[in-house]
Order: C-alpha cells, then sequence, then structure tokens
C-alpha cells in the first residue's frame, strides 16, 4: 500500500476490513501486501513454510489473507494448507545453519498426506494463520495464476528484531509515522502483548533473501514437490 493507493483502497472499500476485525480485534496493523504470480507452464512451486517462521512477534495473532485474482484450480499451483498445524510446533526452517524458509519434508511433524486444497473463482479469499504450514506446487496449467496477499497482525503484537525488514525506519518519528499509516483499524499499540509462544529469529540469512522463492532457492530447501 506503500506503492499504490489501490490495494488499500481493496481492504478499506470491501468487507475485508470487517472480516480482520472479528479475527484480530479492533485495532489491525497491515504488515505488508504482495503480488503472488505464477506464470503458465512451470511458475515455481513455493516449498512448504510457516510464515512465522520468517517474523516471529510478541504474540501469534497474525494472518495472511490471499484475494485470488483470477481463478484457480487445481492444475494452476494452488495453495495448500495443513488444517490445525497453527496449534502444532514451528518447525525448522534451516538448512546447512543458515535460513532456508521451508521445512524438512522428511521432518516427522509433517504430514502432507493432510493437506488440503484452496481452490476458488477470482474474487475468493482465503485466509491462514501464520503459524499454518502451507505450501504451493507449480503452476503446470497454461494459464496465469494470480493472488495479492496481505499479511495483518493486531496491534498489539510486534515483529522481533531480526525477523525482516518490516520497521521500515529505527527514526523514532518516522517509526511512528509508518505504524499510523499502516493501521487498517483502530489504534497504534505502544504496549506489545507478550505471550509464550515458540520463537526462532530467522537468521543467519541464505545467500540470496531477497524473497521467499530466492530464499528456498539459494538455502537449498528440500523439494516436496
Amino acid at each position: 500500500m506503500q506503492h499504490s493507493q489501490f490495494f488499500w483502497d481493496i481492504i478499506k472499500e470491501s468487507k475485508i476490513e470487517e472480516i480482520l476485525r472479528d479475527l484480530l480485534g479492533d485495532n489491525v496493523s497491515l504488515k505488508t501486501s504482495k503480488l503472488n504470480t505464477k506464470a503458465p507452464g512451470g511458475g515455481a512451486a513455493v516449498e512448504w513454510h510457516q510464515d512465522w517462521a520468517f517474523y516471529p512477534h510478541t504474540n501469534d495473532n497474525v494472518l495472511a489473507l490471499g484475494l485470488m485474482l483470477n481463478d484457480v484450480d487445481i492444475d494452476n499451483g494452488p495453495l495448500m494448507v495443513i488444517p490445525k498445524s497453527h496449534k502444532g510446533p514451528v518447525l525448522s526452517h534451516f538448512n546447512n545453519g543458515v535460513f532456508c524458509g521451508a521445512i524438512d519434508p522428511d521432518d516427522s511433524d509433517f504430514d502432507m498426506s493432510k493437506a488440503v486444497t484452496l481452490t476458488g473463482k477470482a474474487r475468493s479469499m482465503t485466509i491462514h494463520h501464520a503459524r499454518t504450514l502451507h505450501g504451493s506446487s507449480p503452476n503446470n496449467s497454461n494459464r496465469d495464476r494470480l493472488v495479492l496477499f496481505y499479511e495483518c497482525n493486531s496491534a498489539d503484537a510486534w515483529p522481533l528484531v531480526g525477523a525482516g525488514a518490516y520497521m521500515k525506519s529505527t527514526n523514532p518519528v518516522q517509526l511512528c509515522n509508518q505504524l499510523e499509516n499502516q493501521m487498517v483499524c483502530g489504534k497504534v499499540s505502544y504496549q506489545p502483548r507478550m505471550e509464550k509462544v515458540p520463537v526462532i529469529i530467522p537468521l543467519p540469512p541464505a545467500p540470496d533473501y531477497g524473497s521467499i522463492f530466492t530464499s528456498q532457492k539459494t538455502g537449498g530447501a528440500k523439494s516436496a514437490f
């Protein structure tokens, strides 16, 4: 939303804000938004992972919302999730001592047979908790797969140092302005809510950590696909 008012308006001028209030409370912050695209004929897989491993917070009132911009079916690389995995452990996302952004598919706590595939028509929406195990296979169809993701959290869930560059500035005035500008609804909370949640800081990073795709590739993540 820092680059395009259009993406911010999608939340504010739809029922999405109301849904976020139901799930996260009256004070909701937008962490980031991104277009996740898979080109026809082999758009890359996203290996199985938990978002929480990338950005642990002081509490886990954190989720990701995916808005399908075109029809998503079994052939063009839909999102897959393991139901109720957000209530289980946070699995290792490390390989050879670096954060590779993916779990080992041979991990004893990972059971791909429990996966559920999330498909739908354009304008359908998915929501998953930050600790939910999820991934998506390559796009083997002749159609794009376009999803707009919003990552949101309760205002009292503060990201931990080292967990990605979600706080863009250490200048206190600029930081306060950023926090204000990212509020979907309600007020900024300067009192983080601390809960007993599993935390491993995602450091040291993979050689190229510019995106989840490059982190998984250069970190040597093992493929489940």
